[in-house]
């Protein structure tokens, strides 16, 4: 996998090269891809980045694997700061950042930090506060109490899931999950119970597509909601058969909504530009 300096620190990340657009339509669109917690890597975006239309460069960072630390330690703040710091140094052309739970933070997070570097937004299974998230905080003292990390990242993975993830995925995830270090994931944690955007929704104006799963124990319908409400045009995309982990339960679904986003939502607002 390719690597780039950002701050000082080597980052790695996953890429897909794009197509030219047809005569006269400039150069390929951008994504990037932001994973979530618990030592979560650009593998949960494989499938999806294969499955996109041939115009879309595509980008997945590893911030628990592969990478060096963060220069300020392991918390949604630094991640945002590396997100901006990896549309600068590649000269992406405001990319649309597409980011799943943590990732989801880490995408708002980086829109109100540098909004003239992104071009829109897809949260899949995020929120913008964990405010009375008892799932997050008991996960978090699960982690802190663990003394086999392994065990610990399976049972909390558990929780992702409310079909199947496709043959082989789980044990590949746990795999590299448990070469993230331990006290990273617990930090990072500990940042996203801190983290709270509500009140800086309406803030944010670029094109968003709001992702949810019927059945996500982890963030469900009602962070979406409130998404919806707080950032002002927003889509909805409803995954009533999927838990936490639509790009992988329901892949044909999910990237029905995104590509569909792409092409109206952001695509139109392109052409404009």
């Amino acid at each position: 996998m390719p690597v780039i300096e950002i701050d000082s620190a080597r980052v790695d990340y996953a890429a897909r090269s794009g197509l030219p657009l047809p005569s006269g339509g400039g150069e390929a669109r951008s994504l990037l891809f932001l994973h979530g917690g618990f030592g979560s890597s650009s593998q949960l975006w494989t499938s999806t980045m294969a499955a996109l239309p041939p115009q879309y460069h595509a980008y997945a960072v590893n911030n628990f694997v592969r990478s060096d630390p963060p220069p300020l330690g392991y918390n949604v703040t630094e991640f945002a700061r590396r997100a901006g710091g990896f549309i600068r140094a590649l000269d992406l052309r405001r990319p649309v950042l597409a980011g799943h739970s943590m990732g989801g933070v880490v995408c708002l997070l980086t829109a109100l930090m540098y909004p003239e570097r992104v071009g829109g937004l897809v949260l899949v299974c995020t929120g913008a506060s964990m405010r009375d998230h008892e799932l997050g905080r008991q996960l978090l003292a699960e982690m802190k109490a663990s003394t086999a990390p392994e065990q610990t990242i399976r049972s909390v993975s558990t929780h992702w899931f409310h079909c199947p993830p496709p043959p082989g995925f789980f044990d590949e995830y746990v795999a590299l999950a448990i070469q993230a270090p331990w006290r990273a994931l617990i930090d990072v944690q500990e940042s996203l119970l801190a983290t709270d955007l509500e009140d800086r929704l309406g803030e944010i104006e670029v094109p968003t597509l709001v992702v949810y799963g019927g059945h996500d124990r982890g963030r469900g319908p009602h962070n979406a909601e409130t998404l919806l409400r707080g950032i002002h045009g927003s889509r909805a995309a409803p995954m009533p058969a999927s838990g936490h982990s639509p790009m992988l339960e329901t892949p044909d679904a999910f990237n029905a909504a995104l590509h569909q986003f792409l092409e109206t939502d952001v695509g139109s607002l392109e052409d404009t530009r």
